[in-house]
């Protein structure tokens, strides 16, 4: 649970992650009696696994919904999917947290759910020809085998479903942990933040898996809107 006794909601949510609630709730996150759910989907919008998140970082409390046997999917939402073919590159990240921040700002991300699950990652979460795969800061408790390991096997993992694109990693500066960081760091310098790691993955050399440089890809654009998230 949180800090305080109190069962988490959707408003604390957002104002910890400095978000609009009715942007979370846009996303499919309600208020349910033991803390937030939210279905995670497939490509096609089919629901997944529901969620339980009971406190604000998701290393504190973040699980499958007790009884739900649905299938175990990477987080993700058809507008989502359409964002990403769009300015064309995709980011992969772990957790719930990061795709929401992202989502809001216009920039695409699929989330894996939980740093072992890679193998929920398919080829119709790719609709790119450029990957970048975030490399968070190593924590034993996310990363318990080391956030190399989880790098490098869902870069192999990205290779195994046919992408044949550039895969990078995607590194948001000293210190920044992941997207969601990075955002209630400076969020006016988010979208110009989020810009420049980009551009430094491209200009490093390889990349995750060796990855290529492919294709120039847009920069993050506005909000999807209502209709298509």
């Amino acid at each position: 649970m949180t800090e305080s006794t109190e069962r988490l909601s959707v408003a604390a949510l957002a104002t910890a992650k400095g978000l609009p609630a009715e942007v979370l709730r846009g996303f499919g996150v309600s208020d349910g009696d033991d803390g937030v759910r939210f279905a995670f989907r497939s490509p096609s919008g089919e629901a997944g696994r529901t969620r339980l998140r009971t406190a604000l970082r998701g290393v504190d409390g973040s699980s499958w919904a007790p009884g739900d046997t649905a299938p175990v999917v990477a987080y993700c939402t058809p507008g989502s999917l359409d964002l990403a073919r769009l300015v064309g590159y995709q980011i992969v990240v772990e957790g719930e947290s990061d795709c929401w921040t992202a989502w809001f700002h216009g920039v695409p991300a699929v989330g894996i759910p939980g740093s072992d699950s890679w193998g929920t990652l398919t080829l119709e979460h790719l609709p790119v020809s450029e990957v970048f795969i975030q490399v968070e800061a190593d924590n034993a408790r996310t990363y318990p085998g080391g956030v190399e390991r989880y790098v490098e096997a869902t870069a192999a993992r990205i290779r195994e479903i046919g992408f044949a694109g550039a895969v990078r990693r995607l590194r948001l500066g000293d210190g920044v942990s992941d997207l969601s960081d990075l955002y209630q760091r400076d969020q006016a310098g988010f979208a110009d933040a989020v810009r420049d790691a980009l551009a430094r993955s491209r200009r490093a050399n390889g990349g995750a898996n060796g990855g290529a440089h492919g294709p120039a890809a847009q920069t993050p654009g506005p909000p999807p809107t209502s209709e298509n998230r």
